[in-house]
């Protein structure tokens, strides 16, 4: 078995889930984001290039709109995320000195080639500005056909796009286990998975948070595409700052190891084909 090494990973999507960002669901806050920023800047400074997915843009709105009820219809989701995305850029960007850029994507930017095109460039140029870009679905006109499912498969598309080599999901769990821990005290935790495939899949759960739109099962299918196309995935518990680790070559959560190498040379040959 490969032996975990941080040091060979040079570009980096860092998905960062609602948990985290809105822990009350209702408004950002500072206890688990402030930790992952200064790990993004300690990557920063070991020259690795960064990208953050982020959620929370519905949570950030709430206390803005106040809904009656916790049934929220589309429209209320999209007013939300609306009143949400400049309070979610505003919250990350105090963290850094450098600036910080939004990023909204739908799916089906990520299906048209022209428009996917073109979020690469932009991407790539923000990152030549050590700009750190901050993307995140865009709620506000995603209808359901249009919308990503969940920014777990977001991360992952987005990992594809720029041809990252490692994917690191911060949930508000350890990682992947053999069972769901929240019932099962005896479950344990997977360090390492090779292949996902069926076997694998079913031990995805439904979240156990509210906040969030997916599950281990997203996160695994996110892996899962990621693999595909060459891309390592680490899931971790962004809450017990489990990416800190990663700094001395040490994997706290699930790394999931691409099985397709040669992949990241196809996708960089495909990704330089863009106009």
């Amino acid at each position: 078995m490969e032996t975990f090494n941080f040091e060979q990973y040079q570009n980096i999507v860092i998905k960062v889930g609602s948990a985290l960002i809105a822990p009350d669901g209702m408004s950002c806050s500072t206890q688990y984001c402030l930790p992952l920023a200064n790990f993004i800047k300690k990557c920063e400074s070991l020259e690795k290039r960064i990208t953050l997915v982020s959620s929370g843009a519905v949570a950030a709105g709430f206390n803005t709109l106040r809904p009656q009820n916790d049934t929220l219809s589309l429209d209320e989701k999209q007013a939300l995320a609306a009143v949400g995305q400049s309070k979610v850029i505003n919250h990350w960007q105090r963290f850094f000195d450098n600036h910080v850029a939004q990023v909204l994507l739908t799916a089906a930017d990520m299906q048209n080639h022209s428009r996917s095109a073109n979020a690469h460039r932009t991407l790539n140029t923000l990152h030549q500005h050590r700009v750190l870009p901050i993307v995140n679905e865009n709620d506000t006109v995603a209808i359901e056909e249009l919308k990503f499912g969940d920014n777990d498969r977001l991360a992952a598309q987005v990992a594809c796009l720029i041809n990252a080599d490692l994917l690191i999901i911060c949930s508000d769990v350890d990682g992947v286990f053999t069972d769901n821990p929240h019932l099962n005290p005896q479950a344990k935790l997977i360090n390492t998975i090779d292949t996902i495939d069926e076997s694998v899949l079913s031990l995805g759960q439904n979240s156990h948070n509210p906040q969030a739109t997916g599950g281990m099962l997203t996160k695994l299918l996110a892996a899962q595409l990621a693999q595909n196309h060459g891309i390592d995935t680490v899931i971790c518990n962004g809450k017990t700052e489990a990416y800190l680790p990663l700094l001395q070559d040490q994997c706290a959560g699930t790394w999931v190891v691409s099985d397709k190498p040669l992949d990241r040379e196809n996708a960089a040959r495909i990704r330089n084909t863009y106009p």
